[in-house]
């Protein structure tokens, strides 16, 4: 069972550490759930379970809350694929919800509001990956992709066609609407294209003549086009879903900088990546870094 989730991780598109979080996961709540209950037969696992289980994370191990969430977030994506395979018939995790970490607003004298931590990012992506509809799901997570690892403006999302989209390993965007109208390249790399190709192999073989007259990668349900106020809904969705607030496109193409500041990424080459006008706009992302790796040496 554990075995045939962790190759379907595989099979959409997870990396190896990720799989590992996954399996160390779910095998220390299968380790505790047969302890605790004498047997391993999921199918019996209540919701009531799952809440004793987080108080022995907290109170038995003391884990942080920010680890119990990831731990909450892996359990959901396991029992949801259970239910979607008919092993088991009621799914124990739905009403449990991801409680919220109070997180330093500040770091140094900069606000650090307008980019999404790597925790974050991986938790409002895990509830999107819960969505059941497979159109939305591939949809979303390519749009999130581009903005998140690409750092696409949602203009720019909004405005891009199927023939924009070149594929080679690598993935090669022609971006028509950026700032100034002007025209501009960029990659979404190999590691992070799965969704993004996914979508787009999905997007050629919609069979309705309002998908097969539209030129534009990202449609809705009942639109040729999925336009940003549309892109703000869905977004909207998922963090009320996951609990988090503030969740707007242009976050995640803030968290797309920071990405690459906390990876120690020049910051001429971070201003060239984001298309910014002046490296002045990219200096924030830089300062706040620095600031972070100071905090963290006083803590030595």
């Amino acid at each position: 069972m554990l075995g045939a989730f962790l190759e379907w991780l595989h099979n959409e598109g997870k990396d190896e550490k990720t799989i590992k979080a996954y399996r160390f996961t779910i095998n220390q709540f299968i380790n505790w759930y047969e302890k605790t209950e004498g047997h391993t037969d999921l199918s019996q696992v209540k919701p009531v379970t799952i809440k004793e289980f987080i108080s022995y994370m907290r109170n038995t191990l003391n884990r942080k809350q920010a680890t119990i969430n990831k731990s909450i977030a892996s359990l959901k994506t396991f029992f949801a694929y259970l239910v979607d395979n008919e092993i088991i018939k009621d799914n124990p995790m739905a009403r449990i919800k991801i409680q919220k970490v109070q997180t330093t607003e500040t770091v140094g004298e900069k606000d650090v509001s307008k980019w999404l931590t790597k925790e974050e990012q991986e938790k409002f992506i895990s509830y999107v990956e819960l969505e059941k509809n497979e159109f939305k799901r591939l949809r979303n997570l390519a749009i999130i992709d581009l903005m998140l690892y690409a750092g696409l403006r949602v203009a720019e999302v909004e405005a891009l066609r199927i023939d924009d989209v070149k594929v080679n390993g690598n993935v090669t965007i022609t971006i028509r609407e950026g700032k100034k109208g002007k025209y501009a390249t960029v990659t979404l790399i190999e590691k992070y294209s799965k969704n993004l190709k996914k979508w787009l192999k999905y997007r050629q073989s919609l069979e309705k003549d309002i998908y097969k007259e539209s030129p534009y990668l990202f449609v809705s349900e009942r639109s040729g086009k999925m336009g940003a106020r549309a892109i703000q809904v869905m977004l909207n969705k998922y963090a009320k879903l996951a609990h988090m607030e503030n969740i707007t496109p242009h976050r995640f193409r803030h968290s797309f900088c920071k990405n690459l500041a906390n990876a120690g990424v020049p910051i001429e080459t971070i201003s060239k990546l984001a298309r910014h006008e002046s490296i002045e706009t990219t200096k924030i992302y830089i300062d706040n870094s620095h600031a972070e790796m100071l905090e963290a040496l006083k803590k030595m």
